[in-house]
């Protein structure tokens, strides 16, 4: 890369690329998110310094990464949002569309950092966009200095203080300043006659300790106790506004003037070299080229602003094991997080799930021993032994389970910026609410479900809601509204897509599948089995198909997505109010309780999350309509499917009498399953069963038994799909 082949002060970074991509994706998540609520809220100044200091993180470790393509587009992001924050200019939409166009472009260009390659993606269009936005406000600016409330003194030519840092001083600057946190150096000048000079600078660190870490003191305590001077001199980390440190000191009797300048950026200079060899020499007063770092400060008034908790952050040094460095100017400061790389978490849940199995042998070689010699002692202490290892082994598995929970907010969290982009797109208002993004589920669920849950959501944006005209027409308000909301339902998640649209045309989705010979023309169905028929594949009724979407166009891979993760959709519209897709999906993909059961000679695996019950049928009590087995249960119609037929098993000699009915449901459908034995229940390790064996209908992988034997787990949702959709229509 271009990026000083990522060399910084003879350090060579390449092995902080990872760090620096984890916090720079998540600071640019951040400002996009940020973003989007400004553009509802205005000038919300709490707000705006939050994207403030997302913007100067982000340059701030460009910077030091040596990524300057994204320094030089951040920096005139973080100018545009000063400007913002010192009441200089207004909040506008073209502000928004230009730093929403900064935040993809900053995608790109880390996109091209994390495949090690150069950053060639241009961006001088935005900053240009964003220069002609600042100098278009020159009038806005002079007004607001007009206004503004600015003491002479306040307005000054910099001199940065020689505090003759230690070198574990400078590299808590340099760290700091890695990370994007403000450093500051801030000039004290005590009122005349100040008796207790010493007590008026540990009060001014007490202050500054609440919201942030002095780093130096000069002159220190002990001097100031029998000196002369007039003022004093501190070197601070803090992430407040230079106003709001300036206004938490002022506070301080006796305490004259506060001036807060920031402090020149070590990662962007070499002249730190030259102080051990010329202590006289001042580093900070050397030449800078950032802009931000020598400029003339103007301190002002500041209006009332919410103070934002400080985080501890984590630097980004390589470490030898898991414990992470702490960078901070507090002796106690504690971590409670961590970042693990995902391979070494999956490796851990696959260690995991073979000690399951290993431990399902266990049990099983225990129980044929104590058949084998019941009265035996060490028979008897072996099992004993192994009921206190499935305790544990109970315990350790939940608790690896909770490592890969990922809240759905991070999934959520991408739709807004699509919801505003397409809604601008189609001329139509549209408000997207999220409920629910605190529900936790798999991570390997949360990685998949983006996909389907974005071609859902461009679905209800281009053909559920109307345009502002139709729906004023209608009586409705002219925006219209799309939920996203997720929740625990059982040992699933239930994630709703609704909106409060035109609805699914019934009509004409009956007359297209009956003209496909895909229904009979006088078979009946209810509303629900005639929404869910656009799952079919290659089934739409769109007229027009947009570059948007097409509602139908497509769903059929929905559908398939979500069965390949063991999960299933359904539709409930009402025409003129809108419609509601549920999806429902499993917790975990990696461990599971599950019923197994005997077909002829083979076992299978059903998972018992879907488990409802287990029945005892006589033959004689299955009847056929619409060429589905049924049976009656406590008064209702249960259909049924056998798992001989289904999997084209040989047919048995002898057939019993009665069979065994294994009833599973999925949300509000229910199915039976005819089976021939119960084997009893136990905890099974999901296996994939390879990129050859993917999407075999029904079946959800695999696992190893006690015994050694694999056996197959069954998919429930998509055979309750298969069963109740496809087979019916």
């Amino acid at each position: 890369m271009s990026q000083n082949d990522n060399k910084n002060q003879g350090v060579d970074l390449g092995e902080f690329v990872e760090f620096y991509l984890l916090d720079s994706q998540e600071q640019i998540e951040k400002l996009g998110a940020g973003l989007l609520q400004l553009e509802k809220e205005g000038g919300n100044i709490g707000l705006i310094n939050d994207l403030f200091r997302s913007a100067h993180s982000l340059k701030g470790a460009s910077g030091t990464m040596g990524f300057t393509p994204i320094v030089a587009l951040t920096h005139a992001a973080e100018d545009l949002l000063d400007h913002l924050r010192q009441g200089k200019m207004d909040v506008s939409l073209e502000m928004i569309d230009v730093l929403l166009a900064v935040t993809d472009r900053v995608k790109a260009m880390l996109a091209q950092v994390e495949q090690r390659e150069e950053i060639s993606i241009e961006f001088q269009d935005l900053a240009s966009t964003m220069r002609e936005l600042l100098d278009g406000d020159n009038a806005a600016e002079v007004k607001g200095l007009q206004i503004e409330q600015v003491d002479a003194d306040e307005v000054v030519k910099f001199v940065p203080q020689n505090f003759q840092l230690t070198p574990d001083e400078r590299e808590k600057v340099s760290d700091a300043q890695s990370l994007g946190h403000g450093v500051y150096q801030i000039d004290v000048k005590l009122g005349p006659n100040t008796l207790m000079k010493a007590v008026r600078a540990v009060m001014a660190t007490q202050r500054l300790e609440g919201i942030g870490s002095v780093i130096k003191l000069v002159p220190s305590i002990e001097d100031l106790e029998v000196g002369n001077g007039e003022e004093f001199y501190m070197l601070v980390n803090c992430d407040e506004p230079r106003e709001e440190i300036r206004r938490e000191l002022l506070e301080i009797s006796e305490l004259a003037d506060v001036v807060v300048h920031l402090y020149p950026n070590l990662n962007s200079t070499e002249e730190d070299k030259k102080v051990e060899k010329n202590p006289g020499i001042d580093l900070e007063a050397a030449p800078e080229t950032a802009s931000d770092t020598i400029s003339e400060e103007k301190i002002v008034k500041p209006a009332v602003v919410q103070k934002p908790k400080v985080e501890p952050k984590m630097a980004a040094k390589k470490t030898s094991g898991a414990a992470p460095e702490v960078i901070s100017g507090e002796g106690n400061t504690q971590v409670h997080t961590i970042r693990v790389d995902t391979v070494r978490m999956d490796n851990l849940i696959n260690l995991v799930g073979e000690m399951v199995i290993t431990r399902t042998r266990l049990v099983q070689i225990g129980l044929d021993l104590k058949a084998q010699y019941n009265t035996d002692v060490m028979v008897n202490n072996l099992n004993e032994a192994n009921v206190y290892l499935g305790r544990l082994m109970n315990d350790l598995q939940e608790s690896v389970m909770r490592l890969r929970m990922v809240a759905i907010g991070t999934v959520f969290n991408r739709f807004p910026r699509l919801v505003r982009d397409l809604a601008k797109k189609t001329g139509k208002e549209i408000d997207l609410v999220l409920k629910g993004e605190d529900t936790e589920l798999d991570k390997t669920v949360v990685e998949v479900i983006g996909d389907p849950l974005m071609h859902l959501i461009r679905n209800s944006v281009d053909h559920g809601i109307e345009s502002p005209e139709d729906r004023k027409a209608a009586g409705k308000p002219e925006v219209g509204t799309i939920t996203l909301n997720a929740y625990h339902e059982g040992n699933h998640i239930a994630i709703l897509i609704s909106d409060d649209g035109a609805g699914l045309d019934l009509e004409k989705i009956r007359n297209k599948a009956v003209a496909k010979g895909l229904i009979g023309e006088r078979e009946e169905l209810s509303e629900r089995d005639i929404a869910n028929l656009i799952f079919l594949p290659g089934f739409s009724t769109a007229d027009v198909v947009t570059d948007i979407s097409g509602r139908g166009v497509g769903m059929d891979v929905v559908k398939k997505a979500l069965n390949n993760l063991g999960g299933m959709v359904d539709i409930t519209t009402r025409k003129g109010k809108g419609s509601t897709f549920t999806i429902r999906l499993p917790l975990t993909l990696a461990i599971i309780q599950a019923l197994l059961v005997e077909v002829g000679q083979e076992i299978y695996a059903v998972p018992l999350s879907s488990v409802l019950e287990t029945l005892l049928v006589s033959r004689e009590e299955i009847k056929t309509v619409g060429g589905l087995p049924m049976v009656q249960l406590r008064g209702n119609t249960l259909p049924l499917i056998s798992l001989q037929e289904k999997f084209d098993l040989p047919t048995p000699e002898e057939e019993s009498s009665e069979v065994f009915v294994v009833v599973v449901g999925f949300g509000d459908k229910a199915l039976g399953l005819i089976v021939d034995e119960l084997r009893g229940q136990q905890e099974v390790v999901i296996k994939s069963l390879g990129d050859f064996l993917t999407n075999l209908p029904g079946i959800a992988g695999a696992t190893i038994l006690g015994d050694g034997k694999v056996t197959l787990i069954l998919d429930i949702g998509s055979l309750i799909q298969d069963v109740l959709v496809t087979r019916r229509s």
